[in-house]
């Protein structure tokens, strides 16, 4: 289940849809389609716009979810909708203005945590930033930080990204670390068919 982003971005709340409400049925489909699945969730949207920023039973926005699977289209349609972009957003994107900016304003956002818990250095991984991943070593983010979903190294190789996990690994990421399905980083590697990686964390 997920945990709400605990950094503060200053954005309007979420939708305020409650547990017996007739439409938590359709922002919790609307959620879970967000993490991959653009067609669904683009026609959900079109149904119930005021849905945009709703969170699902699990605590998760649509945007949150589609910044945990660094999913790229899907945030590039929801926050063309209005959805807020936050640090974790950002990071996935690799909007380096906006990071450098809630950095310099904020320094210890870079040990903070997003959806599922997870921290900053996972999304910037799983979006392939190197230049967010630097900016976020360098203020003191930790590169073993994990989260019962899963660690930064997990977010590299779910990126795809070899440059990504080289990066990590000369920071000292521990790929033996498993994530919520038990999978280190060589076995989610392999899941996944990413034979260079899986050499690199083997």
């Amino acid at each position: 289940m997920a945990n709400p982003a605990q950094h503060d971005t200053g954005c309007s709340e979420p939708s305020a849809v409650t547990a017996d409400s007739p439409h938590q049925a359709v922002v919790d489909e609307l959620v879970g389609n967000a993490h991959g699945n653009l067609a669904r969730k683009s026609e959900l949207l079109d149904q119930h716009p005021e849905l945009l920023n709703a969170k699902a039973t699990w605590n998760e926005t649509a945007i949150e979810a589609a910044t945990q699977m660094g999913n790229r289209a899907i945030i590039e349609h929801l926050t063309a909708r209005g959805a807020p972009v936050d640090f974790f957003t950002a990071l996935v994107l690799g909007r380096l203005d906006q990071v450098e900016r809630e950095l310099k304003a904020k320094p210890d956002v870079a040990r903070s945590r997003g959806v599922h818990n997870l921290p900053p250095l996972y999304f910037a991984a799983i979006g392939g930033s190197r230049a967010a991943a630097e900016m976020l070593i360098a203020a003191g983010a930790d590169v073993n930080a994990r989260a019962e979903a899963a660690s930064p190294i997990h977010g590299a190789v779910m990126g795809g990204s070899a440059e990504m996990v080289r990066l990590l690994l000369q920071h000292g990421a521990d790929p033996s670390t498993p994530d919520y399905g038990g999978r280190d980083a060589p076995t989610l590697a392999r899941e996944l068919d990413r034979q260079e990686i899986a050499a690199l964390v083997s």
